[in-house]
């Protein structure tokens, strides 16, 4: 009696285990496909987006989103792999700049870099680019963004696409 006892334990664990399996199955968004692992009929689990241009994401995605660890290979090759979250890598370059890549299945990437502000503004960070020389300085709305922080503005557009603090690096 104990063995059919324990065997019905068993078998109910396993059941109602594999009832929350999630399933490898193949999704179309507007700007990509998806394979991997779908739940509830979203992209769920572990996966591969590939997108319009060529690009890819390989890694963990959580409700259509990319969440969690993984590597995305851009158009040119290059490669950014660490943790994403909610689509977002910050990638640090040095101690006072960074670059962010944004990845959405529905409408592609974009990817640009920030600075550090520097006195009031340290904790937050701007718009930045590269200059020919290969150094990065603030764009023209990086500096309208921490001027604008450094009178106390606190309105209009920053902390928008300047990313407003949060994270604080890699």
């Amino acid at each position: 009696m104990k063995i059919f006892k324990l065997f019905t334990i068993t078998f109910f664990i396993i059941f109602s285990s594999l009832t929350g399996i999630s399933y490898a199955e193949s999704l179309k968004f507007d700007s990509s496909n998806y394979e991997g692992e779908v739940k509830k009929g979203k992209a769920h689990g572990v996966g591969i987006f590939t997108f319009s241009d060529g690009s890819t994401y390989e890694g963990k995605v959580s409700k259509n989103r990319i969440h969690g660890m993984g590597k995305y290979t851009d158009s040119k090759g290059k490669v950014y792999e660490g943790k994403f979250r909610y689509g977002t890598i910050k990638i640090k370059i040095d101690k006072k700049t960074r670059n962010i890549v944004k990845i959405k299945p529905k409408i592609g990437f974009e990817t640009y870099a920030e600075m550090k502000g520097t006195g009031a503004t340290s904790t937050e960070w701007f718009n930045a680019a590269q200059n020919s020389s290969g150094i990065y300085e603030l764009t023209a709305k990086g500096k309208t963004d921490m001027e604008a922080a450094t009178k106390g503005d606190g309105g209009g557009d920053g902390g928008g696409d300047g990313g407003g603090g949060g994270g604080g690096g890699c």
